[in-house]
């Protein structure tokens, strides 16, 4: 019985320290500030909303994102980037992930 308490004791004390760890963007850099990740990529322009600033593309794997071909709306970072996009038409691009949100921060 006693062997029994001193088990559980032990995994509730490792449960309690293993929740206490930072997380892996907080260990990387000593605060709580997340890691930005940056990827390029090619693509095909689906749709546009200049009034939003988000463009829809059907893009291609983005391995740096672990991310697999498909179609995604995105901000873009600079909205005038969209002055001279159209539907169809084959882009360029530069996306990042702070962690929580994706951003284009170029396209051409």
């Amino acid at each position: 019985m006693k062997a029994l308490l001193v088990l559980v004791l032990i995994a509730a004390f490792a449960a309690f320290a293993w929740w206490l760890l930072p997380a892996p963007h907080e260990a990387q850099t000593g605060g709580t500030a997340p890691i930005t990740i940056t990827a390029n990529g090619n693509g095909v322009v689906q749709h546009i909303d200049r009034a939003r600033g988000v463009v829809t593309i059907k893009h291609g794997p983005l391995p740096a994102l672990k991310m697999t071909p498909m179609t995604m709306s995105f901000p873009v970072k600079d909205r005038s980037q969209l002055a001279n996009l159209q539907p169809m038409q084959e882009v360029e691009f530069q996306l990042s992930y702070d962690g929580e949100d994706y951003l284009i921060t170029e396209i051409k």
